[in-house]
């Protein structure tokens, strides 16, 4: 893995920078758990800053996840759930909360409702309970 050997302490905008980095390798490969492995060790890390990440970030985390969403993998839609809670991306927790329905996987009707009602409220702004 690649990104699993950062320092937790990084800052948004070195952050940035690998973010950056793990697209231009990953973007055009398949998307699989590996793959989603090093964008969760990012997204962590993202979280850990208490700073949202850029809107071109969010934007290529969202189409990428979009494309790596296999909506009855419990494994895949569980690293899907903890990168959209790690960075916010409500877009692709709203995709995930809709499709609830199209779920025949028991296990992960569970998860997806578990992280609806876990983050619905929080979702856009999750900083806002620590800041206060």
């Amino acid at each position: 893995m690649i990104f699993d050997g950062l320092s937790d302490s990084l800052d948004a905008q070195e952050l940035e920078s690998y973010f950056r980095r793990f697209f231009e390798i990953y973007e055009n490969k398949p998307k699989n758990m590996s793959a989603l492995k090093e964008l969760y060790e990012l997204a962590y890390r993202q979280w850990d800053t208490y700073e949202p990440v850029s809107s071109y970030i969010a934007e290529k985390a969202e189409n990428y996840l979009m494309s790596a969403i296999q909506i009855n993998s419990y494994d895949i839609m569980d690293i899907i759930l903890s990168i959209t809670e790690n960075l916010s991306l409500t877009h692709i927790f709203g995709y995930i909360i809709s499709k609830k329905d199209d779920i025949h996987n028991p296990s992960v009707k569970i998860l997806v409702e578990e992280a609806e009602n876990d983050y619905s409220d929080t979702i856009s702004n999750p900083f806002d309970c620590i800041t206060e």
